[in-house]
């Protein structure tokens, strides 16, 4: 999907009509977004094949609540088998705190952007220079979400295999 979305924001700027630019640029938005769904999608569905149907809205919720306990269980387990040590468990939690979070945040604002280029055809794209923005979102930052997302989900990866889940 990302490589759609480079594609999309590159006919933005080259089209001369500005109702041209405001289509393949909000189109970006949407592939952008869509990359980083899946990303996180196939991630979840990976721990648990009900969580890949989790409504779009819903993922940033799940990523902050029961997505985590059974990590933080199996960190239990291990530190009382004296397997982790408290430390390590602690750096483990924040990191795995971190990754979610921070996914979470960005799956919100993407799902944002998305559902304003899909949904809301009275708020056009605007372009300074070389930045095309919806919004308050930016086309060259929306770019980097897969990217993001993927880093977010290597980290979760690692912190579960640490663990012993993976």
């Amino acid at each position: 999907m990302k490589i759609v979305g480079d594609q999309l924001e590159k006919w933005a700027h080259i089209q001369s009509e500005s109702h041209k630019k405001d289509l393949f640029g909000r189109s970006a938005f949407n592939r952008y977004y869509y990359a980083a769904f899946l990303i996180t999608r196939e991630m979840l569905g990976n721990y648990k094949s009900e969580w890949k149907r989790t409504p779009h809205a819903e993922i940033p919720k799940l990523l902050k609540s029961s997505f985590s306990k059974p990590v933080i269980n199996q960190m239990n387990i291990n530190q009382k088998k004296g397997l982790m040590t408290t430390s390590e468990a602690s750096r483990l939690r924040k990191k795995l705190k971190t990754a979610t979070s921070e996914l979470a945040n960005l799956l919100k604002e993407a799902y944002d952007a998305r559902v304003i280029a899909d949904y809301d055809p009275e708020t056009t794209i605007t372009i300074e220079g070389n930045n095309i923005s919806l919004k308050f979102y930016k086309l060259n930052s929306a770019s980097s979400w897969a990217d993001r997302a993927s880093g977010y989900c290597k980290t979760i990866y690692s912190v579960r295999r640490d663990v012993g889940l993976d």
